[in-house]
């Protein structure tokens, strides 16, 4: 973890969940970090309790000012940018045919065009620090999951964006990473869309099987570190990944019968 001192990295997502601890470690091990979300009064709580060398931007991620300015406020705090981790996300759960268009579009604002903005806006920056990007992404952008078909179209997105700019950037020094956690014990279900376009407020993650949000960071960070592809955070998930792969039609019956 030496090798986050003087390093500094951009989080956005970052007032609750994954995007918290992950700001919180990186000071933590010495670096400095920019933290974007939208919840402000959270957002200035966290940054005043990491001290100096963290520093908030308040701002919705589908909107392009909002990266432009968290990746030249990064610039003039602390002269450079060496990580940016496009954390920010928000799920939905509902049927299809009882699902609004505007769920749709909600989830590809955030979830994919809120990570090409802060990609296109980061780009200039990392390619003069070699530095690296990372994608916080999901197993439902490696397979479909019945009622988050919204939320799943959007992170199938990302990770073609991940494929194709990847290969662009093969001779940039530029590490272009992507994480997919599993179930993770956050926030997002309790602000997941249902099929009217509400929060369902359904409840955090309780069980066993749930990574604490503190390990999902420290996991992430070292897939950074190790400037790694990509990475299936949980045995649920990469069994998941494995079954799609290997066995599609049972994984498509196992899931129909838990939805049922």
């Amino acid at each position: 973890m030496d090798l986050w001192k003087n390093k500094v990295a951009l989080v956005t997502g970052a007032s609750s969940g994954i995007g918290a601890a992950l700001a919180q470690q990186l000071v933590e091990h010495g670096g400095s970090v920019v933290l974007v979300a939208r919840r402000e009064d959270r957002l200035l709580a966290l940054a005043e309790s990491l001290g100096p060398t963290a520093l908030a931007i308040v701002g919705d991620v589908t909107d392009p000012v909002t990266s432009q300015r968290a990746v030249e406020a990064a610039v003039r705090r602390f002269g450079t940018l060496d990580v940016v981790i496009a954390n920010a996300g928000i799920s939905m759960n509902g049927r299809f045919v009882d699902t609004e268009p505007e769920v749709f579009e909600r989830m590809m604002a955030v979830n994919y065009f809120g990570a090409v903005n802060l990609l296109r806006s980061a780009l200039p920056v990392l390619e003069v620090s070699s530095g690296s990007f990372t994608f916080v992404s999901s197993v439902a952008g490696k397979r479909g999951l019945p009622t988050r078909s919204g939320y799943a179209a959007s992170k199938f997105a990302l990770h073609g964006l991940f494929e194709s700019v990847r290969c662009e950037l093969a001779d940039s020094g530029v590490h272009l990473g992507m994480v997919c956690p599993g179930y993770t014990a956050t926030a997002i279900r309790v602000v997941a869309l249902g099929p009217d376009g509400q929060s369902r407020n359904e409840g955090e993650f309780t069980s066993g099987r749930v990574m604490p949000r503190e390990v999902a960071a420290e996991k992430i960070l070292a897939a950074i570190a190790a400037r790694r592809r990509e990475v299936v955070l949980t045995g649920g998930g990469r069994l998941i990944v494995t079954l799609n792969k290997l066995a599609p039609a049972l994984l498509d019956r196992l899931a129909c019968w838990i939805v049922k």
